[in-house]
């Protein structure tokens, strides 16, 4: 069988996290996989895995053939061959379309085989996630098929990654330090919040470890170097606390049972607090009322517009959040261990393939 993923690199990391995360558990489920990679940039690739070159059009990594995506001449010859072989299964992750290369293939050659493309959306904890899961959508030939597949929350959708060492759960370390990794803006209040609490502090660098730092006044931290992924999830797992942004950080976290605070990414018309919202309306069943509150102020004082909130209440929200942070350890644990009872996304997806490839 072979399985082609699409990968552009939109927001520094989390796109190619996801997909790289998702391309060697596919890999681990059903090692016999051939697997494409194709992706728009390899320099931010190679931070969270050292072992790409940068410069290769072509490489072999993890068991995963790799394809820079504007390395035209040698992907349509690749992919053209034995009638577009290559081109069975595609998962176009986070609508990233598709390179103009392959769309030559697909409707210009006339192939005769057909082709499934599985739209890899991104995580929401939002009702459509569900309603759009496993739902069929147009392309112009009839050859060319096309599905959503949701990750999520529930059972109704795809679930989360769960690779490795995160199938089983380990218990917070109450006395880890706080790991910060956000998006830019003034963070005076989040700084001041961690020196009053006197912890350590451990800074992730990417967008938004400048405009913390800039924010740090008598705040004493470490700076963490970029990392591989693996090491990335042994360092978050030691945390006692996480300060995390995007969504490939945060589905690891809401997978740690640690407590964390997630920096949405800002959107227009402020669309960040519809899934910000969305995604507290899933927590809220762990935690009592009392505890649920403070989660949710926090979160929404981080997430709502720097002209909305002012340095008073976000330094306020701050400070209980982190007093309390490990009351509500039982809160994000039951929430971790609920999510594991959806299964893991890759093996999900795998099982669809299968259902698909015996339909044909």
């Amino acid at each position: 069988m072979e399985i082609t993923a699409l990968c552009k690199v939109v927001d520094n990391f989390g796109d190619i996290g996801v997909v790289w995360r998702l391309c060697k558990n596919i890999k681990k489920i059903k090692s016999d996989v051939n697997l494409n990679l194709v992706v728009d940039d390899l320099i931010s690739f190679n931070k969270i895995c050292s072992d790409i070159d940068t410069e290769k059009e072509y490489q072999i990594v993890n068991d995963v053939n790799v394809y820079s995506w504007n390395a035209n001449e040698l992907c349509y010859k690749d992919f053209s061959e034995n009638d577009g072989e290559k081109l069975g299964i595609i998962l176009e992750c986070f609508q990233c379309g598709r390179p103009d290369w392959m769309e030559k293939i697909l409707f210009e050659e006339k192939l005769e085989r057909i082709t499934h493309i599985i739209m890899i959306d991104y995580l929401t904890a939002e009702k459509y996630a569900e309603d759009f899961h496993c739902l069929d959508s147009l392309t112009r030939s009839k050859k060319v098929q096309k599905v959503n597949f949701m990750p999520g929350f529930t059972e109704k959708t795809g679930g989360l990654i769960i690779d490795g060492e995160w199938k089983n759960f380990e218990e917070c370390n109450v006395d880890g330090k706080i790991l910060v990794f956000t998006y830019e803006r003034d963070w005076r209040a989040l700084s001041d919040a961690l020196y009053e609490d006197d912890c350590e502090v451990l800074v992730a660098q990417g967008r938004g470890y400048k405009s913390f730092i800039d924010s740090c006044g008598q705040l004493q931290y470490q700076t963490l170097p970029f990392v591989n992924q693996e090491e990335w999830d042994k360092v978050l797992k030691k945390c006692s606390c996480l300060i995390i942004r995007g969504e490939e950080s945060m589905s690891r976290a809401c997978l740690s049972g640690i407590p964390f605070i997630w920096h949405a990414y800002p959107q227009s018309d402020e669309y960040q607090m519809v899934k910000v919202n969305a995604l507290l309306d899933r927590m809220r069943k762990h935690f009592s009322p009392e505890d649920f509150k403070i989660v949710e102020r926090v979160w929404i004082d981080f997430n709502m517009p720097e002209n909305e909130v002012n340095y008073e209440n976000l330094k306020k929200s701050c400070k209980e959040f982190l007093k309390m942070r490990n009351k509500l350890i039982y809160g994000f644990k039951d929430f971790a261990l609920d999510l594991r009872k959806n299964g893991d996304l890759c093996y999900n997806l795998m099982t669809f393939i299968g259902k698909i490839c015996i339909m044909k």
